[in-house]
């Protein structure tokens, strides 16, 4: 079987099709994303880092410049130990805060959190944010881990190296851009990575 039929065929299993895949980071610096809200956001080794900022306390986010649809999207994250973040997708662009509804993902229409966190019992790594729990939890912190989630229609999927993880058809929000969160209710030393950014669409 060619390269190319056994990857039609895998797209086709997670139930759309897509275009070749391309990347939404250049390793270099954050062109074509933006800040939001507060978090310290850089690019090392690479790869995308957040941090907390404690001269400006509260959650910070980085968020693609463009909207998506229906899109396959794969990275691969590290986050420290008792680490929180997330990836924010179909998040309409707006002005966001820190608290309350202005953050992403807490407004009617908004987009969703798909979750990175090992230590949270309600909202473990995979789950779609306060909506739908994965059904087992993969990778770990302190390591690279593959993280996949594809959009179609209002549905979503997710894998963590390469085991399907949860499936939740429900989205609200139709298009809207990709984002990534930094915690920041509580000060804290927690870091977060983003690498390897590829979207089909």
């Amino acid at each position: 079987m060619t390269r190319r039929s056994f990857s039609s065929l895998f797209l086709a299993a997670a139930g759309r099709a897509a275009g070749p895949p391309k990347s939404l980071f250049n390793g270099h610096d954050l062109d074509g994303w933006h800040r939001a809200g507060h978090g310290i956001w850089t690019v090392e080794d690479g790869a995308i880092v957040g941090r907390f900022d404690r001269a400006k306390p509260g959650p910070g986010y980085v968020f693609t410049d463009n909207e998506y649809t229906d899109f396959d999207l794969r990275l691969e994250f590290w986050i420290s130990p008792q680490g929180n973040s997330g990836v924010f997708i179909r998040q309409p662009l707006r002005e966001f805060g820190t608290t309350g509804d202005a953050r992403p993902a807490h407004s009617p229409g908004d987009g969703v959190e798909v979750q990175i966190d090992y230590n949270d019992p309600k909202n473990m790594t995979g789950a779609i944010y306060d909506l739908h729990q994965p059904s087992s939890i993969r990778g770990g912190e302190e390591q690279w881990v593959k993280y996949r989630i594809v959009c179609t229609g209002p549905k979503v999927d997710v894998w963590i190296n390469g085991g399907q993880v949860n499936s939740y058809d429900g989205l609200k929000s139709l298009k809207g851009a990709i984002g990534f969160q930094m915690h920041g209710q509580k000060p804290h030393d927690h870091v977060v990575k983003f690498r390897n950014i590829e979207i089909a669409i």
